[in-house]
């Protein structure tokens, strides 16, 4: 954002939503994962990987906490938005009321704003 030739209050939002869906993905992602894990290892149960599985699973556990600890901090921020950054979303010839439309959000709450 740092480097654009364009006002960013208006990418705040959109930003933020593509952050925390990735992160959420990557959350999901990890316990998909663990799930399919745990059924291989039933199925094969192969003492060879065991240090390799246990490696991956603490670096999995890393970095789901750190993805959930990201989560926390982006949506504490995200709160902190207010109508101004939707507004300015909508006032935004690039993104206009489409955004919201788009991604879904509560119609009453787009035209409360708008």
């Amino acid at each position: 954002m740092k480097g654009s030739h364009y006002l960013t209050l208006s990418l705040t939002v959109p930003l933020y939503n593509i952050f925390i869906d990735h992160v959420e993905d990557v959350i999901d992602n990890d316990n998909k994962e663990d799930k399919e894990d745990e059924e291989e290892n039933d199925e094969e149960n192969n003492n060879e990987n065991d240090e390799e599985n246990d490696g991956d699973e603490k670096w999995n556990q890393i970095v789901k906490k750190a993805a959930k600890k990201c989560k926390v901090k982006l949506l504490e921020y995200y709160n902190k938005t207010n109508d101004t950054y939707l507004i300015s979303t909508i006032m935004d010839p690039r993104l206009k009321l489409k955004y919201y439309k788009d991604h879904n959000w509560e119609e009453t709450l787009v035209n409360t704003i708008y």
